[in-house]
């Protein structure tokens, strides 16, 4: 978790620095760590990006642990993300302010899943 702590922090520096395409892809990524955090304390692991948030599903949403529209719109961002990153695609401060915002909420929620 402490990673997807780091991405967030570094998503809302890039954004108030001007760069909401580094601050989108930034949050997208917190919101995968959290994903791949909180699969590790159920000992489940994946290697992909797709299998991540596939095997996230099956463990904590369809067993109705973890909100499903939440998790809907956090896997969304991927494919934003991709074209962003490898197509050159334009993000605007409103967008990237919306994922980081989404990221917060889904770091939360994984955090709530394993209070300590």
């Amino acid at each position: 978790m402490a990673r997807a702590r780091e991405q967030l922090a570094a998503a809302k520096a890039s954004l108030a620095s001007g760069f909401p395409p580094a601050a989108l892809s930034l949050a997208y990524y917190s919101m995968l760590y959290s994903a791949r955090a909180a699969l590790s304390e159920e000992d489940r692991y994946a290697k992909t990006h797709s299998g991540t948030w596939l095997l996230f599903n099956r463990t904590f949403v369809d067993t109705d642990r973890f909100d499903a529209d939440l998790f809907k719109r956090a896997q969304k961002t991927l494919p934003i993300r991709l074209e962003s990153d490898y197509e050159a695609r334009e993000v605007s401060q409103a967008e990237a302010e919306g994922v980081i915002d989404l990221a917060a909420r889904f770091l939360t929620a994984v955090e709530d899943l394993y209070p300590e």
